[in-house]
């Protein structure tokens, strides 16, 4: 499975002192998150989570919510293995819950061939790179960053944005090592079914897509080395976040990443931000393939597929690596929010660095449009160790953090709610933890249209 800290710990650090980028004003708020929250879920079930998870609210649930408490029935589109005999497959699933604590297969999704993957890529990493034909730009690798609803067509209709990898020629650094891409793809039935990685005809030498709506939409310039790359190259661990506040009545789909290095360019430390027009609040649509643009040099000027790219955020430190950012609408604050990890690395004066501790951190935007985001800062109670393993990897606690507030509108948040991340080794075996996240406003909050208890405009 994909490794959180090929992108995030081992190479994305690194010493920028100085932002000069646009800033909208901070609200004064404390935001902290509490402590575990053990979840049940299947023993069958492996690397649980392996990257970004979705949290969306099943069809009607939102409506017939449970007295008290209970978040009513959701569906989490998650990136994992699920093991099935001596086998295991990848490597997206859907698991569904009442209560958020306890986990299970929903009935309806999922491919029995495919240990009841809803989604998965052709060759499966960890097998033979002995097949012949053109090796497309998600091979051994296909799992979700962000599953969103296209508001443009109707309830159910959904796109994935996900990590795409090649591992093939094998590399001697196994799955540490790669062509990474960032792919695209949609369901019209809820996520149950997508397309598969079957290249349609007139698309079998076409390494950017399948012809069957599956395809490449930010890739690094050039293409992927025909020899072993021993390096991890690419544009990777994507969120996405469709914007539904633009002031211009456009809906556009954001999504953060990360870029871990290409040929000639090292990693810079930094979260990068692309995005794509799907249409508008007035019924007009996107026809076709989702044209995304890279941010860069202030801009969004550079094409998403081979274009040039730079970071967005703050920095959160003098000697750091971010990642893992997910974009949310908080609905109380009226502020876009990133959330995000910051990796701190102790630096000798010889220049080497290692990690020390992982921590969550946050900023906020009036417009993503020009990308506007405030100084980072700390989320209290979020900082843990970041302990290297003899037999390798490390122990992190706070990967992939996915904040939700039940109730709330698709991509919106409220003062307080749930956050699922990842608690383990990243190299290995972790287990699928969560923690309740609560925003407290220093000062007072201007009045709005009826909300919520949390804060945040209600799931229609």
């Amino acid at each position: 499975m994909k490794r959180f800290e090929r992108a995030v710990c081992s190479t994305l650090f690194g010493l920028l002192l100085l932002w000069a980028g646009p800033s909208s004003s901070q609200p004064n708020i404390v935001f902290s998150v509490s402590g575990d929250q053990a979840l049940n879920y299947p023993i069958s079930i492996h690397y649980l989570p392996d990257e970004h998870t979705t949290i969306m609210p099943a069809a009607g649930a939102a409506s017939a919510r449970p007295a008290g408490n209970q978040p009513g029935l959701h569906y989490f589109f998650v990136a994992m293995s699920n093991q099935v005999g001596n086998a295991h497959y990848g490597d997206a699933f859907v698991l569904q819950t009442s209560d958020f604590l306890h986990f299970f297969f929903p009935p309806g999704f999922g491919n029995a061939q495919h240990g009841r993957a809803v989604f998965w890529p052709a060759h499966p990493a960890g097998g033979s790179c002995a097949y012949t034909g053109v090796t497309h730009f998600d091979e051994q690798y296909a799992a979700p960053g962000s599953v969103v609803q296209d508001p443009t067509l109707p309830p159910g209709n959904l796109i994935m944005i996900y990590e795409a990898e090649i591992h093939c020629p094998p590399a001697s650094k196994g799955m540490v090592a790669g062509w990474v891409s960032i792919g695209v793809t949609r369901s019209a039935n809820g996520g149950r079914t997508w397309p598969s990685p079957v290249a349609q005809k007139g698309f079998e030498q076409d390494w950017l897509e399948y012809g069957n709506g599956r395809y490449a939409g930010l890739t690094l310039p050039r293409t992927p080395p025909r020899t072993a790359a021993n390096e991890f190259f690419g544009d990777a661990l994507p969120s996405a976040f469709v914007d539904d506040r633009d002031a211009s009545g456009e809906y556009y789909i954001y999504v953060p990443y990360q870029f871990t290095g290409a040929p000639g360019a090292k990693a810079d430390a930094r979260i990068h931000m692309a995005r794509a027009k799907l249409g508008d609040r007035f019924g007009h649509r996107e026809a076709g393939q989702l044209h995304f643009t890279k941010w860069h040099n202030g801009g969004w000027t550079q094409e998403g597929r081979g274009g040039l790219e730079d970071g967005v955020s703050p920095p959160c430190g003098a000697s750091y690596g971010e990642g893992n950012a997910q974009i949310v609408y908080n609905d109380a604050l009226q502020r876009y929010m990133m959330t995000f990890v910051c990796t701190t690395y102790r630096c000798a004066s010889a220049g080497k660095c290692e990690a020390t501790d992982d921590s969550l951190y946050f900023s906020t935007a009036t417009s993503l449009a020009v990308q506007d985001w405030t100084p980072a800062q700390l989320i209290e109670n979020s900082t843990h160790p970041h302990v290297a393993q003899p037999t390798g990897g490390w122990i992190v606690d706070g990967g992939y953090p996915s904040f939700v507030s039940p109730g709330c509108k698709e991509g919106h948040l409220g003062l307080s709610g749930s956050i699922f991340l990842l608690k383990g080794n990243p190299l290995g075996e972790r287990r699928f933890v969560s923690r309740s996240f609560m925003i407290k406003p220093t000062a007072p909050v201007a009045q709005r249209a009826a909300t919520l208890a949390n804060g945040c405009g209600q799931s229609p």
